[in-house]
């Protein structure tokens, strides 16, 4: 009777130990989709390439960052588009307003993913207007838990010349 009792302790324990063993199941990794529209998301960087240079009079310019072109206002810079998951985005003007009655957000253009999540195509924003009005593809697109980077075109157009230039942007928008 005594070793049928310390058997079944035995039992007992190892089977306790047996469960608790058992590998706990993770959760599955996060899409491009839901880590993209889990939070509003700050441009950081834009880099050109090659860079803008333009003469306006008899001076020239050039420009190998975004925020250095002049059409940028400071209160824009704090600034974060929200891809919301209806593929409607919404842009959060920040703490720097550009004017007293501006909203804190506003509804502002359509996005999609398109060719196997490895572009974003944008349409009607006015966030991205300054790259191009009617639509704009976001291309090799890496989107992580707290960064996401890609590459766009960007059409510049002299104002004296009206010459057209073609260059790269190379971007990072943080999480916030």
């Amino acid at each position: 009777m005594k070793l049928s009792k310390i058997i079944l302790v035995i039992a007992l324990i190892g089977s306790v130990g047996f469960i608790s063993c058992k590998k706990k199941t993770e959760d599955p990794p996060k899409t491009k989709s839901e880590m993209l529209t889990e939070s509003n998301w700050l441009l950081i960087k834009g880099t050109f390439n090659p860079p803008i240079v333009t003469t306006l009079g008899t001076t020239t310019f050039t420009f190998k960052e975004l925020f250095e072109i002049p059409l940028i206002d400071s209160c824009q810079m704090d600034n974060m588009i929200l891809f919301n998951a209806d593929n409607t985005m919404t842009v959060d003007n920040g703490d720097r307003k550009c004017s007293q009655t501006e909203a804190r957000t506003i509804q502002d253009g359509i996005w999609r993913f398109i060719n196997d999540e490895t572009q974003i195509e944008i349409t009607k924003s006015a966030y991205f207007s300054l790259i191009n009005s009617d639509k704009v593809i976001l291309d090799q697109i890496t989107v992580t838990e707290n960064q996401m980077t890609g590459v766009t075109d960007y059409e510049f157009t002299n104002p004296q010349t009206q010459v057209k230039t073609i260059s790269k942007v190379s971007f990072v928008f943080i999480k916030k």
